[in-house]
C-alpha cells in the first residue's frame, strides 16, 4: 500500500473520529494507558486531547466500575473475550460523574500479538434520567392502575380481547391474574342477552367509534353470583396500539337501595302490601283495559281505634299487620293487595267474575274467623264489600259500589267485631 493511501485513510479515519458524537480512545496492552483520544473523549472527561495522552484509562472510572472492568481487560489480554459492552460510571476532571456506554474490541498486530484495546463511550447520563423519570411516572401508574377501587379492563379495540388488567378485577370477580388473560367479556358477564359477549363487543366498538359509552351490566364473579356493575368505556392509542379502557365500578349497594325506594314508592312500609297510589294507577289501567271481568274488594279493619286506645299504636301495627298477612293469604297469588288508608284495605282482581270474588271475601271471613279463634291477644275483624264490572261501562261506579257494601256489611256485623276487639 503506497504512502498516499495510507495518508488518505488516516484523514479518513481522522475525520471519522472528529464527527463522531462518541468519544473514542485507544490504549496499549500493558497498562492500559490511552495512547490517542478524540475531541469528544476528551469534552466527555472534561479536559483536553493532549491531557489525555499517557493518562490510565482506569483513573476515570468510579470506583465501583474499577474491579468488573479490570477483570474484563484481564479476559481481553489473556484473548477469552474479543470485545465487551455496558453501562458504566466515569469521572471527570472536575471530580463531577456521568454515565457512558462503553464499548471495547481487542487489537492485534498482524503477528497476533496484542496490541491493546480501542474503545467507544456515549454519553447516557440524559438517556438514563429520562429513563428514571418514566420508570417512576410508570412506577405510579401502575400503583394508582391497582389501587383504584374500579376494576379496570384493557381490551383490544378490534377483537374485544383482554390485554391488561388490575388487581381489582381479581377481587371483584375472583379470579387469578393468570387466568383472567384466558378469558373473554362474556366471562365476567351474565352471559345471557342484553348481557352476553355479543353486547359488550357492540359497545366496545361504539367506544372507538362514538366516544365513551357509559351503561349498566350484569357480572358473574367466578363462583357464579350476579352482581350489577356500572361500566365506563374510552377508546385510546396505548403503546401505539388501540385499546380501549373499560372500567367496572361493583353498584350492588345502588341497585339495592334503588330497589329498596321503588319498593317504598308502592308500597306500604308497615304491611309490605301495596299502597293507595299504586292500587288507584292499577285499577286505572284495568279500567281502560280489555280484561274483564274486573273486582273489587273493600275491607275495612274494625276495631283498631279501640286497640290504639287501649293498648297502644305497637298492638295496633300487630293488628295491621296480622290483617295484611290474612288478606295476601286469602287471595290469589295474581289478585293485588293494596293497605289504602289507616284502617282500610282493598284488592283488585282480574279476569274474576261475582262467583270467584264471593268465594274470595268468604275466604277472608274465614280467615279472620280462625284468627279470632286463636290464641292472639289481638283478634282481626274486618267489614267486607265487594263489586265486579263484566264490562268496561260498569267499572266507574265499581269502587264507590264495594265500598257501599262494605259499610253494610260494618252495620252488621258491629257488634261482633266489637266484642271480638276487646
Amino acid at each position: 500500500m503506497n504512502k498516499q493511501i495510507l495518508r488518505d485513510k488516516e484523514r479518513q479515519l481522522r475525520a471519522v473520529m472528529k464527527m463522531s458524537k462518541a468519544g473514542i480512545f485507544a490504549t496499549e496492552s500493558k497498562k492500559w494507558t490511552i495512547s490517542f483520544a478524540n475531541k469528544r473523549m476528551a469534552e466527555l472527561l472534561g479536559c483536553t486531547v493532549p491531557e489525555l495522552s499517557g493518562k490510565a484509562f482506569m483513573d476515570y472510572l468510579h470506583p465501583a466500575e474499577i474491579e468488573p472492568v479490570k477483570n474484563d481487560l484481564q479476559k481481553l489480554f489473556r484473548g477469552d473475550i474479543d470485545e465487551f459492552t455496558y453501562e458504566l460510571r466515569l469521572i471527570r476532571n472536575d471530580g463531577s460523574d456521568f454515565w457512558g456506554n462503553f464499548a471495547a474490541v481487542r487489537l492485534v498486530r498482524d503477528d497476533d500479538s496484542l496490541q491493546g484495546m480501542i474503545a467507544t463511550i456515549y454519553d447516557v447520563t440524559e438517556q438514563r434520567e429520562t429513563e428514571r423519570k418514566i420508570d417512576i411516572i410508570e412506577s405510579s401508574f401502575w400503583e394508582i392502575f391497582n389501587s383504584t377501587h374500579d376494576a379496570l379492563f384493557v381490551h383490544d379495540a378490534y377483537t374485544g380481547a383482554i390485554v391488561e388488567a388490575n388487581k381489582t378485577v381479581e377481587k371483584m370477580f375472583g379470579y387469578t391474574r393468570e387466568e383472567i388473560f384466558f378469558m373473554n367479556v362474556n366471562d365476567f358477564s351474565a352471559g345471557k342477552p342484553p348481557y352476553s359477549l355479543n353486547e359488550a363487543i357492540r359497545y366496545i366498538r361504539q367506544a372507538v367509534e362514538e366516544g365513551s359509552q357509559n351503561y349498566e351490566w350484569l357480572c358473574r364473579k367466578k363462583e357464579g353470583g350476579l352482581f350489577w356493575a356500572e361500566v365506563s368505556l374510552t377508546a385510546s392509542h396505548i403503546g401505539g396500539e388501540g385499546r380501549v379502557l373499560a372500567v367496572v365500578r361493583d353498584i350492588a349497594d345502588r341497585k339495592e337501595i334503588e330497589k329498596r325506594l321503588q319498593f317504598l314508592s308502592s308500597h306500604d312500609s308497615l304491611t309490605g302490601l301495596y299502597n293507595r297510589a299504586h292500587f288507584e294507577a292499577e285499577f286505572e289501567r284495568a279500567a281502560k283495559g280489555k280484561i274483564y271481568p274486573v273486582s273489587v274488594i273493600m275491607a275495612d279493619l274494625d276495631g283498631l281505634k279501640m286497640v290504639n286506645d287501649s293498648q297502644g299504636h305497637a298492638a295496633g301495627d300487630h293488628m295491621i299487620r296480622t290483617a295484611a298477612g290474612l288478606l295476601r293469604d286469602a287471595c290469589r297469588p295474581d289478585d293485588l293487595v293494596a293497605r289504602i288508608g289507616g284502617d282500610e284495605f282493598a284488592v283488585l282482581l282480574l279476569r274474576a267474575d261475582e262467583s270467584m270474588t264471593s268465594r274470595a271475601v268468604k275466604r277472608i271471613r274465614e280467615a279472620a274467623m280462625k284468627n279470632r279463634e286463636g290464641n292472639d291477644a289481638i283478634r282481626v275483624c274486618f267489614s267486607l264489600g265487594s263489586a265486579t264490572a263484566a264490562a268496561r261501562e260498569e267499572i266507574e261506579n265499581l269502587l264507590h259500589l264495594a265500598d257501599m257494601r262494605m259499610y253494610e256489611d260494618k252495620a252488621t256485623n258491629k257488634l261482633l267485631c266489637n266484642e271480638g276487639s276487646r
